[in-house]
């Protein structure tokens, strides 16, 4: 289950955020979940020995886990998370919503 959470930040901090999100290839969700599953694991976490596995369950960036796993590029990475017989992580909420209002915008137009 995902729950929407607000948090009171500077903007400075969200924009800076933002903008590193942006040039790695994640989200400011996935930061703020990959730091407070860090900071709160109560005992070895099986993901984080595996790069695959926590980017199939969302908690690691694309580009991540490209670079941990040593791959050329993100199809490379496709071809392991079949090979291992893993699920596509889901897009964050807002990424979905985004869509659909594209998508809405489109048909709209044809």
């Amino acid at each position: 289950m995902l729950r929407n959470t607000t948090f009171n930040l500077p903007d400075d901090l969200v924009a800076r955020t933002k903008s590193y999100a942006a040039a790695h290839g994640t989200t400011m969700t996935a930061i703020v979940r990959e730091h407070l599953e860090a900071v709160t694991m109560d005992g070895a976490d099986t993901t984080a020995d595996d790069p695959l596995l926590a980017f199939s369950r969302g908690r690691m960036a694309r580009n991540e886990a490209i670079r941990r796993l040593g791959m050329r590029d993100y199809a490379e990475l496709l071809v392991a998370l079949g090979d291992a017989d893993l699920p596509m992580p889901l897009p964050p909420p807002h990424d979905i919503e985004n869509q659909a209002v594209t998508f809405a915008r489109l048909w709209r137009q044809s």
